[in-house]
Protein backbone atom coordinates (compact mmCIF):
# COMPACT_ATOMS: atom_id res chain seq x y z
CA UNK A 1 0.00 0.00 0.00
CA UNK A 2 2.82 2.33 0.90
CA UNK A 3 4.49 1.75 -2.50
CA UNK A 4 1.25 2.51 -4.36
CA UNK A 5 0.95 5.82 -2.47
CA UNK A 6 4.51 6.70 -3.31
CA UNK A 7 3.92 5.86 -6.97
CA UNK A 8 0.81 8.04 -7.09
CA UNK A 9 2.67 10.86 -5.34
CA UNK A 10 5.58 10.63 -7.81
CA UNK A 11 3.17 10.73 -10.76
CA UNK A 12 1.42 13.75 -9.27
CA UNK A 13 4.72 15.60 -8.76
CA UNK A 14 5.86 14.79 -12.32
CA UNK A 15 2.60 16.19 -13.67
CA UNK A 16 3.10 19.40 -11.67
CA UNK A 17 6.64 19.80 -13.07
CA UNK A 18 5.43 19.36 -16.66
CA UNK A 19 2.60 21.84 -16.17
CA UNK A 20 4.99 24.29 -14.54
CA UNK A 21 7.48 23.97 -17.46
CA UNK A 22 4.80 24.72 -20.06
CA UNK A 23 3.59 27.68 -18.07
CA UNK A 24 7.08 29.16 -17.84
CA UNK A 25 7.66 28.97 -21.62
CA UNK A 26 10.15 26.11 -21.68
CA UNK A 27 9.87 23.94 -24.76
CA UNK A 28 9.43 20.23 -24.14
CA UNK A 29 10.36 18.23 -27.24
CA UNK A 30 7.62 16.13 -28.76
CA UNK A 31 8.69 12.53 -28.90
CA UNK A 32 7.49 12.35 -32.49
CA UNK A 33 9.54 15.37 -33.69
CA UNK A 34 13.00 14.76 -35.15
CA UNK A 35 15.67 16.54 -33.14
CA UNK A 36 18.58 18.35 -34.90
CA UNK A 37 21.52 16.10 -35.76
CA UNK A 38 24.44 17.50 -33.80
CA UNK A 39 26.87 14.64 -34.06
CA UNK A 40 28.63 16.12 -37.14
CA UNK A 41 28.87 19.69 -35.78
CA UNK A 42 32.45 20.64 -34.90
CA UNK A 43 32.98 21.70 -31.32
CA UNK A 44 33.53 25.41 -30.72
CA UNK A 45 37.20 26.26 -30.12
CA UNK A 46 37.29 29.08 -27.56
CA UNK A 47 40.74 30.17 -28.87
CA UNK A 48 39.20 31.13 -32.24
CA UNK A 49 37.48 34.03 -30.52
CA UNK A 50 40.93 35.65 -30.20
CA UNK A 51 41.90 35.35 -33.91
CA UNK A 52 41.57 38.77 -35.68
CA UNK A 53 39.70 38.86 -39.01
CA UNK A 54 41.76 38.89 -42.22
CA UNK A 55 42.70 42.42 -43.20
CA UNK A 56 43.40 44.06 -46.55
CA UNK A 57 46.96 45.32 -46.97
CA UNK A 58 47.65 48.02 -49.61
CA UNK A 59 51.10 49.21 -50.65
CA UNK A 60 51.30 52.13 -53.07
CA UNK A 61 53.88 51.93 -55.88
CA UNK A 62 54.97 54.81 -58.15
CA UNK A 63 57.19 54.53 -61.24
CA UNK A 64 58.83 57.36 -63.18
CA UNK A 65 60.51 57.21 -66.59
CA UNK A 66 63.73 58.69 -67.91
CA UNK A 67 65.58 61.26 -65.80
CA UNK A 68 67.84 62.58 -68.55
CA UNK A 69 70.20 65.35 -67.44
CA UNK A 70 71.30 67.55 -70.34
CA UNK A 71 73.98 70.15 -69.66
CA UNK A 72 71.44 72.98 -69.54
CA UNK A 73 69.81 71.27 -66.58
CA UNK A 74 72.90 70.95 -64.42
CA UNK A 75 74.08 74.46 -65.38
CA UNK A 76 70.69 75.73 -64.23
CA UNK A 77 71.04 73.73 -61.00
CA UNK A 78 74.42 75.35 -60.39
CA UNK A 79 72.88 78.80 -60.92
CA UNK A 80 70.13 78.01 -58.41
CA UNK A 81 72.52 76.99 -55.61
CA UNK A 82 72.06 78.72 -52.25
CA UNK A 83 73.83 78.66 -48.92
CA UNK A 84 71.32 76.06 -47.73
CA UNK A 85 71.36 73.80 -50.81
CA UNK A 86 73.75 71.40 -52.45
CA UNK A 87 76.36 72.86 -54.79
CA UNK A 88 74.03 71.83 -57.62
CA UNK A 89 70.50 72.63 -56.53
CA UNK A 90 68.13 70.36 -58.43
CA UNK A 91 65.34 70.54 -55.83
CA UNK A 92 63.34 73.37 -57.51
CA UNK A 93 62.94 71.22 -60.62
CA UNK A 94 61.02 68.55 -58.69
CA UNK A 95 59.22 70.69 -56.11
CA UNK A 96 55.76 70.37 -57.70
CA UNK A 97 55.91 66.55 -57.79
CA UNK A 98 58.04 65.88 -54.69
CA UNK A 99 55.09 65.23 -52.37
CA UNK A 100 53.58 62.78 -54.84
CA UNK A 101 56.84 60.81 -54.89
CA UNK A 102 57.40 61.00 -51.15
CA UNK A 103 53.85 59.87 -50.34
CA UNK A 104 54.22 56.64 -52.32
CA UNK A 105 55.23 53.67 -50.20
CA UNK A 106 57.68 52.58 -52.92
CA UNK A 107 58.96 54.88 -55.70
CA UNK A 108 61.03 53.84 -58.76
CA UNK A 109 62.91 55.92 -61.33
CA UNK A 110 65.08 55.19 -64.35
CA UNK A 111 68.16 57.37 -63.82
CA UNK A 112 69.27 57.62 -67.42
CA UNK A 113 72.58 59.39 -66.91
CA UNK A 114 75.67 58.13 -65.01
CA UNK A 115 77.04 59.89 -61.94
CA UNK A 116 80.71 59.12 -62.31
CA UNK A 117 82.02 61.99 -60.22
CA UNK A 118 83.40 65.45 -60.89
CA UNK A 119 86.83 64.04 -61.79
CA UNK A 120 85.35 62.66 -65.03
CA UNK A 121 83.89 66.03 -65.97
CA UNK A 122 80.19 66.83 -66.03
CA UNK A 123 78.66 66.55 -69.47
CA UNK A 124 75.41 66.30 -71.38
CA UNK A 125 74.52 64.70 -74.70
CA UNK A 126 75.83 62.46 -76.18
CA UNK A 127 78.05 61.11 -73.37
CA UNK A 128 76.45 62.09 -70.09
CA UNK A 129 77.88 62.49 -66.62
CA UNK A 130 75.69 64.18 -64.00
CA UNK A 131 76.58 65.71 -60.62
CA UNK A 132 76.03 63.35 -57.72
CA UNK A 133 74.03 66.11 -56.04
CA UNK A 134 71.26 65.04 -58.42
CA UNK A 135 71.26 61.58 -56.84
CA UNK A 136 71.10 63.07 -53.35
CA UNK A 137 68.10 65.12 -54.43
CA UNK A 138 66.33 62.04 -55.82
CA UNK A 139 66.79 60.38 -52.43
CA UNK A 140 65.58 63.52 -50.61
CA UNK A 141 62.33 63.64 -52.58
CA UNK A 142 61.56 60.00 -51.88
CA UNK A 143 62.80 57.65 -54.58
CA UNK A 144 63.53 54.19 -53.17
CA UNK A 145 64.56 52.23 -56.29
CA UNK A 146 67.09 53.53 -58.81
CA UNK A 147 67.55 51.79 -62.15
CA UNK A 148 70.70 52.42 -64.18
CA UNK A 149 70.41 49.67 -66.82
CA UNK A 150 70.12 51.77 -69.96
CA UNK A 151 71.98 52.71 -73.11
CA UNK A 152 73.94 55.51 -71.38
CA UNK A 153 75.34 53.46 -68.50
CA UNK A 154 78.79 53.24 -70.16
CA UNK A 155 78.94 56.87 -71.32
CA UNK A 156 82.01 57.34 -69.12
CA UNK A 157 83.25 53.83 -69.73
CA UNK A 158 84.02 51.30 -66.99
CA UNK A 159 85.27 53.87 -64.50
CA UNK A 160 82.07 55.88 -64.87
CA UNK A 161 79.96 52.79 -64.23
CA UNK A 162 82.09 51.76 -61.26
CA UNK A 163 81.86 55.22 -59.69
CA UNK A 164 78.11 55.37 -60.33
CA UNK A 165 77.54 52.02 -58.62
CA UNK A 166 79.76 53.07 -55.71
CA UNK A 167 77.80 56.31 -55.29
CA UNK A 168 74.39 54.64 -55.30
CA UNK A 169 75.56 51.97 -52.88
CA UNK A 170 76.31 54.80 -50.43
CA UNK A 171 72.69 55.93 -50.60
CA UNK A 172 69.60 54.43 -48.88
CA UNK A 173 68.14 53.02 -52.10
CA UNK A 174 67.82 49.71 -53.93
CA UNK A 175 70.04 49.87 -57.02
CA UNK A 176 68.99 47.96 -60.14
CA UNK A 177 70.99 47.36 -63.30
CA UNK A 178 74.53 47.95 -62.03
CA UNK A 179 76.54 44.81 -61.20
CA UNK A 180 80.13 44.56 -60.00
CA UNK A 181 80.62 40.94 -61.09
CA UNK A 182 78.78 37.77 -62.10
CA UNK A 183 77.99 36.86 -58.51
CA UNK A 184 76.49 40.29 -57.92
CA UNK A 185 74.52 39.95 -61.15
CA UNK A 186 72.96 36.69 -59.99
CA UNK A 187 72.17 38.15 -56.57
CA UNK A 188 68.56 39.03 -57.40
CA UNK A 189 67.49 42.26 -55.72
CA UNK A 190 64.52 41.86 -53.38
CA UNK A 191 62.69 44.69 -51.66
CA UNK A 192 60.46 43.88 -48.68
CA UNK A 193 57.76 46.30 -47.58
CA UNK A 194 55.17 45.54 -44.90
CA UNK A 195 55.80 41.83 -45.24
CA UNK A 196 55.47 41.73 -49.05
CA UNK A 197 58.61 40.75 -50.99
CA UNK A 198 59.24 41.98 -54.55
CA UNK A 199 62.07 40.59 -56.66
CA UNK A 200 63.48 42.80 -59.45
CA UNK A 201 65.31 42.08 -62.67
CA UNK A 202 66.54 44.83 -64.99
CA UNK A 203 67.74 44.92 -68.60
CA UNK A 204 68.79 47.28 -71.35
CA UNK A 205 68.23 46.33 -74.97
CA UNK A 206 70.46 43.74 -76.57
CA UNK A 207 74.17 44.04 -77.22
CA UNK A 208 73.72 43.39 -80.94
CA UNK A 209 71.29 46.34 -81.02
CA UNK A 210 73.90 48.55 -79.33
CA UNK A 211 72.18 48.51 -75.95
CA UNK A 212 74.99 50.69 -74.54
CA UNK A 213 75.39 52.90 -77.63
CA UNK A 214 78.18 50.71 -78.96
CA UNK A 215 80.38 51.31 -75.91
CA UNK A 216 81.63 48.09 -74.32
CA UNK A 217 83.42 46.99 -71.18
CA UNK A 218 87.03 45.79 -71.47
CA UNK A 219 87.28 42.05 -72.10
CA UNK A 220 88.78 41.48 -68.63
CA UNK A 221 86.27 43.63 -66.74
CA UNK A 222 84.40 41.93 -63.88
CA UNK A 223 81.41 44.27 -64.31
CA UNK A 224 78.27 42.93 -65.97
CA UNK A 225 75.98 44.83 -68.35
CA UNK A 226 72.46 43.33 -68.31
CA UNK A 227 71.78 43.08 -72.05
CA UNK A 228 68.36 41.59 -72.78
CA UNK A 229 68.79 37.98 -73.86
CA UNK A 230 65.97 35.43 -73.81
CA UNK A 231 67.91 32.59 -72.21
CA UNK A 232 69.41 34.84 -69.56
CA UNK A 233 66.04 36.42 -68.76
CA UNK A 234 64.49 32.97 -68.21
CA UNK A 235 67.49 31.86 -66.13
CA UNK A 236 67.38 34.89 -63.84
CA UNK A 237 63.62 34.70 -63.46
CA UNK A 238 64.25 31.20 -62.12
CA UNK A 239 66.65 32.74 -59.59
CA UNK A 240 64.04 35.37 -58.73
CA UNK A 241 61.48 32.66 -57.94
CA UNK A 242 64.01 30.91 -55.69
CA UNK A 243 64.16 34.02 -53.47
CA UNK A 244 60.62 33.27 -52.26
CA UNK A 245 59.43 36.69 -53.39
CA UNK A 246 55.67 37.27 -53.59
CA UNK A 247 55.92 39.27 -56.83
CA UNK A 248 58.45 39.78 -59.64
CA UNK A 249 58.93 43.14 -61.39
CA UNK A 250 61.03 43.73 -64.52
CA UNK A 251 62.58 47.04 -65.55
CA UNK A 252 63.03 47.08 -69.33
CA UNK A 253 64.97 49.70 -71.32
CA UNK A 254 63.63 48.96 -74.80
CA UNK A 255 61.74 50.21 -77.84
CA UNK A 256 62.19 52.84 -80.56
CA UNK A 257 62.86 56.46 -79.69
CA UNK A 258 60.02 58.93 -80.38
CA UNK A 259 57.58 56.15 -81.28
CA UNK A 260 54.29 56.14 -79.36
CA UNK A 261 53.63 52.51 -80.30
CA UNK A 262 55.45 49.50 -78.83
CA UNK A 263 57.70 47.72 -81.30
CA UNK A 264 57.26 44.06 -82.21
CA UNK A 265 60.37 43.31 -80.11
CA UNK A 266 58.87 45.02 -77.06
CA UNK A 267 55.70 42.96 -77.43
CA UNK A 268 57.69 39.76 -77.91
CA UNK A 269 59.78 40.39 -74.79
CA UNK A 270 56.69 41.37 -72.81
CA UNK A 271 55.11 38.03 -73.69
CA UNK A 272 58.32 36.19 -72.72
CA UNK A 273 58.41 37.96 -69.36
CA UNK A 274 54.72 37.37 -68.69
CA UNK A 275 54.88 33.68 -69.62
CA UNK A 276 57.72 33.25 -67.15
CA UNK A 277 55.92 34.78 -64.21
CA UNK A 278 56.68 38.52 -64.18
CA UNK A 279 53.88 40.47 -62.49
CA UNK A 280 54.78 44.03 -63.56
CA UNK A 281 56.92 45.34 -66.44
CA UNK A 282 58.16 48.93 -66.16
CA UNK A 283 59.33 50.19 -69.56
CA UNK A 284 61.37 53.21 -70.59
CA UNK A 285 63.72 54.51 -73.33
CA UNK A 286 61.46 55.72 -76.21
CA UNK A 287 61.35 59.20 -74.53
CA UNK A 288 57.63 59.35 -75.29
CA UNK A 289 54.63 57.65 -73.74
CA UNK A 290 53.48 54.23 -74.84
CA UNK A 291 50.37 52.26 -73.79
CA UNK A 292 49.59 50.45 -70.56
CA UNK A 293 47.99 47.02 -70.90
CA UNK A 294 47.46 43.65 -69.21
CA UNK A 295 48.66 40.30 -70.53
CA UNK A 296 47.00 37.04 -69.52
CA UNK A 297 49.41 34.33 -68.36
CA UNK A 298 49.49 30.54 -68.59
CA UNK A 299 49.32 30.30 -64.78
CA UNK A 300 45.98 32.13 -64.72
CA UNK A 301 47.47 35.41 -63.43
CA UNK A 302 47.88 38.70 -65.33
CA UNK A 303 50.94 40.85 -66.03
CA UNK A 304 50.77 44.65 -66.01
CA UNK A 305 52.83 46.07 -68.89
CA UNK A 306 53.80 49.75 -68.90
CA UNK A 307 55.57 49.97 -72.25
CA UNK A 308 57.07 53.45 -71.80
CA UNK A 309 56.72 56.19 -69.19
CA UNK A 310 58.32 58.85 -71.37
CA UNK A 311 60.69 61.43 -69.93
CA UNK A 312 60.32 62.80 -66.45
CA UNK A 313 63.10 65.34 -67.01
CA UNK A 314 65.10 66.32 -70.09
CA UNK A 315 65.97 69.14 -72.46
CA UNK A 316 65.38 67.09 -75.58
CA UNK A 317 64.53 68.87 -78.80
CA UNK A 318 61.01 67.65 -79.59
CA UNK A 319 57.74 68.74 -78.06
CA UNK A 320 56.62 65.12 -77.75
CA UNK A 321 59.54 64.47 -75.37
CA UNK A 322 58.13 66.91 -72.82
CA UNK A 323 55.14 64.72 -71.92
CA UNK A 324 55.79 62.04 -69.31
CA UNK A 325 54.36 60.96 -66.04
CA UNK A 326 54.04 58.53 -63.17
CA UNK A 327 52.43 55.11 -63.32
CA UNK A 328 50.88 54.29 -59.96
CA UNK A 329 49.21 51.18 -58.61
CA UNK A 330 48.49 49.37 -55.38
CA UNK A 331 49.92 46.04 -54.28
CA UNK A 332 47.04 44.37 -52.44
CA UNK A 333 47.12 41.38 -50.12
CA UNK A 334 44.37 39.72 -48.08
CA UNK A 335 45.72 37.73 -45.18
CA UNK A 336 48.34 35.33 -46.49
CA UNK A 337 47.02 35.19 -50.07
CA UNK A 338 49.32 36.03 -52.98
CA UNK A 339 49.42 39.81 -53.47
CA UNK A 340 47.96 41.26 -56.67
CA UNK A 341 48.07 44.55 -58.59
CA UNK A 342 45.10 46.92 -58.40
CA UNK A 343 44.05 50.53 -58.97
CA UNK A 344 46.40 51.25 -61.89
CA UNK A 345 46.53 54.89 -62.94
CA UNK A 346 48.72 57.32 -64.84
CA UNK A 347 49.53 60.84 -63.62
CA UNK A 348 50.76 62.97 -66.57
CA UNK A 349 53.54 65.54 -66.24
CA UNK A 350 55.08 68.26 -68.39
CA UNK A 351 58.78 69.10 -68.34
CA UNK A 352 59.18 72.83 -68.99
CA UNK A 353 62.23 74.96 -69.65
CA UNK A 354 62.29 78.42 -71.16
CA UNK A 355 63.86 79.52 -74.43
CA UNK A 356 67.08 80.50 -72.69
CA UNK A 357 67.36 76.88 -71.46
CA UNK A 358 66.79 77.95 -67.87
CA UNK A 359 64.11 77.60 -65.19
CA UNK A 360 63.59 73.91 -65.79
CA UNK A 361 60.66 72.48 -63.85
CA UNK A 362 58.39 69.43 -63.85
CA UNK A 363 54.68 70.29 -63.69
CA UNK A 364 51.69 68.08 -63.21
CA UNK A 365 49.80 68.42 -66.49
CA UNK A 366 46.72 69.63 -64.61
CA UNK A 367 48.78 72.53 -63.21
CA UNK A 368 50.47 73.53 -66.48
CA UNK A 369 49.03 76.72 -67.94
CA UNK A 370 48.20 77.33 -71.60
CA UNK A 371 50.26 80.54 -71.50
CA UNK A 372 53.49 78.64 -70.74
CA UNK A 373 53.29 76.57 -73.93
CA UNK A 374 54.52 79.22 -76.42
CA UNK A 375 57.41 80.02 -74.07
CA UNK A 376 58.71 76.46 -74.11
CA UNK A 377 62.36 75.92 -75.01
CA UNK A 378 61.53 73.30 -77.66
CA UNK A 379 60.54 76.20 -79.93
CA UNK A 380 64.30 76.70 -80.37
CA UNK A 381 64.48 73.42 -82.29
CA UNK A 382 63.38 73.14 -85.90
CA UNK A 383 63.17 69.34 -86.02
CA UNK A 384 61.17 67.04 -88.27
CA UNK A 385 59.02 66.00 -85.31
CA UNK A 386 58.31 69.64 -84.39
CA UNK A 387 57.74 70.92 -87.93
CA UNK A 388 55.98 68.06 -89.64
CA UNK A 389 55.17 64.91 -87.72
CA UNK A 390 53.68 66.07 -84.41
CA UNK A 391 54.04 69.85 -84.28
CA UNK A 392 55.58 72.14 -81.69
CA UNK A 393 54.63 71.70 -78.08
CA UNK A 394 51.31 73.11 -76.86
CA UNK A 395 49.17 72.08 -73.92
CA UNK A 396 46.34 70.95 -76.22
CA UNK A 397 48.71 68.84 -78.29
CA UNK A 398 50.16 67.30 -75.14
CA UNK A 399 46.68 66.29 -73.99
CA UNK A 400 45.97 64.74 -77.37
CA UNK A 401 49.24 62.78 -77.37
CA UNK A 402 48.28 61.56 -73.92
CA UNK A 403 44.71 60.47 -74.66
CA UNK A 404 45.73 58.92 -78.00
CA UNK A 405 48.26 56.74 -76.17
CA UNK A 406 47.08 55.91 -72.65
CA UNK A 407 43.64 54.31 -72.22
CA UNK A 408 41.12 56.62 -70.56
CA UNK A 409 40.57 54.10 -67.74
CA UNK A 410 44.03 55.00 -66.39
CA UNK A 411 43.82 58.79 -66.81
CA UNK A 412 42.47 61.62 -64.61
CA UNK A 413 38.82 62.29 -65.42
CA UNK A 414 39.55 66.00 -65.94
CA UNK A 415 42.01 65.24 -68.73
CA UNK A 416 39.68 62.80 -70.45
CA UNK A 417 36.74 65.20 -70.28
CA UNK A 418 38.81 68.06 -71.67
CA UNK A 419 39.40 66.06 -74.86
CA UNK A 420 35.74 65.23 -75.53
Amino acid sequence: MCNIKLLRLSSFLLLLILLSSCASGLIVPNQYEKLPDTKNVAPVDPELDNVPPLKEKRISFLAAGDNLIHDGIFHDAKRRATANSYEYNFAPIYEDVADLIKNADIAFINQETPMGGAELGYSGYPNFNSPQDLGRTLVDIGFDIINIANNHMLDKWEIGLANTIKFWESQPVLLLGGYKDKEDYDNIRVLEYDGVKIAFISYTYSKKDLGTNGMLLPANSPYVIPYADDADIIRRLGLAKETGADLIFASMHWGIENDFKPSSEQRRLARLLADNGVDVIIGHHPHVLQPIEWLDRPDGERTLVIYSLGNLLSMMSNGINMLGGFATFDIVQYGFDKPYIDNVSFIPTICHFDQSFRNCKIYLLEDYSESLGPLHGTYNYNTYYNRVLYGYFTLDRAKKWLTDTIASAYLPVSVVNSQK
